[in-house]
């Protein structure tokens, strides 16, 4: 069912940021909101200039340019070229699909999203909201892009559709997983660099 994914991954953030994370994050905040507001929106679509867009996927444009525009001149020059590779790779993957759909052997949302990950990865290796933006804004972007091109062939396309967010969802998962380990990892390092301090003051 498209849009299972995505609510099943909406839930549990608003568990994680309610229940779990440290009250004085300052994502905290942001993310359950976020999540809660995206489970109401999930469901309502309305048509804008004739293209049919759905009401979640304005609350994540809006969220991604939130993230973002304290960022520098030189930071947001560069988030616009990483937006349109982004974008172009999106919407690529759907026209190959559309095109030639014998060559998508795997689930095709676990393959755009991955492809998301990677991308977003390696134009953003440490910066975990500058990562959320680029992958929300290019996607999006890339959907405005197939929307309209179908719409010249008379085919509905709906802007933000459960199955993009079913792809969404899966992309955050990957970002906000990866800076997890990432942050165990340097946690473990340092505790481990502690002890070795610690032990070298007691030999001595």
């Amino acid at each position: 069912m498209p849009g299972l994914l995505f609510l099943f991954v909406a839930w549990g953030i608003w568990i994680i940021a309610t229940f779990i994370l440290d009250k004085r994050d300052p994502i905290r905040i942001y993310a359950a909101l976020l999540s809660l507001l995206l489970i109401i929106l999930q469901p309502i679509s309305f048509t804008f200039y004739s293209l049919n867009v759905s009401a979640s996927s304005f609350l994540l444009i809006f969220s991604a340019y939130l993230s973002i525009y304290r960022g520098s001149f030189f930071k947001k020059i560069y988030l616009f070229f990483s937006v349109m590779i982004i974008m172009l790779g999106y919407a690529g993957f759907f026209l190959l699909e559309l095109y030639d759909p014998v060559w998508v052997i795997l689930d095709r949302k676990i393959l755009l999203s991955g492809g998301l990950f990677i991308i977003s990865w390696a134009l953003y290796p440490s910066s975990l909201l500058y990562r959320y933006s680029a992958v929300v804004i290019g996607s999006l972007q890339g959907e405005v892009f197939l929307s309209i091109f179908l719409s010249k062939w008379k085919m509905p396309y709906t802007i933000g559709s459960a199955d993009y967010l079913d792809v969404f969802a899966l992309t955050v998962s990957a970002i906000c997983l990866t800076h997890a380990a990432e942050r165990l990892f340097f946690a473990l390092k340092k505790a481990l660099e502690g002890k070795l301090k610690e032990k070298k003051q007691v030999v001595h």
